[in-house]
C-alpha cells in the first residue's frame, strides 16, 4: 500500500470514528432542512426549488419535503415568480433568517474552539495544507474535465 492509500484510509477511519463527535451536527445538518436555510442564507434573494436541487445535488423530490417542513416550522415562505406565474419561488422568513444567523455562529464558535485547543503554528499548518489538498483536489478534477 503506498503512503498516499494509507492516508486515506487512516483520514476515511477518523471521519467515521468521529461521526457522533462535536461536528456530527454540522455533518447531519448537509442532509435536510438546515443545508437549505443555509443555502438561501448565502444567496440572500428567492431561488426555486430546482435550483436549491441542483445546487445542494439533492432530488426534487427530497427538497419538496424539506421546502414542506421548513413551511410549516415558519422557516421559508413559497411565492409566485412574478415573471413567470408557473414558477415557485423560496425565500427565509424572518424567522428562517434567525435561524441561519445562530447555526452559522455555533458553527463558527465551534471551529474558533478547535483552532484555540490546536494552538496558532497547528493551526497555520492545518490551514495551509488544506488549501494545497483543495487545490490539487481541483487540478484532479479540472483533468478529469478535460478527458470528457
Amino acid at each position: 500500500m503506498t503512503f498516499a492509500e494509507e492516508a486515506e484510509q487512516k483520514l476515511t477511519q477518523m471521519m467515521v470514528k468521529n461521526r457522533h463527535g462535536a461536528f456530527s451536527k454540522i455533518e447531519k445538518s448537509s442532509k435536510g432542512a438546515n443545508i437549505v436555510i443555509n443555502v438561501l442564507d448565502r444567496l440572500g434573494e428567492p431561488t426555486n426549488p430546482k435550483h436549491l436541487a441542483e445546487t445542494l445535488n439533492l432530488s426534487t423530490a427530497r427538497i419538496a419535503a424539506v421546502l414542506g417542513n421548513l413551511e410549516k416550522r415558519g422557516l421559508i415562505i413559497r411565492t409566485m415568480d412574478a415573471d413567470d406565474r408557473r414558477r415557485i419561488n423560496v425565500s427565509l422568513t424572518e424567522s428562517g433568517k434567525k435561524v441561519a444567523k445562530a447555526e452559522k455562529q455555533e458553527r463558527r464558535n465551534k471551529v474558533v474552539r478547535v483552532f484555540e485547543m490546536m494552538g496558532v503554528e497547528d493551526t497555520k499548518k492545518y490551514l495551509e495544507l488544506t488549501a494545497k489538498f483543495i487545490r490539487y483536489s481541483k487540478k484532479i478534477s479540472m483533468e478529469g474535465e478535460c478527458d470528457q
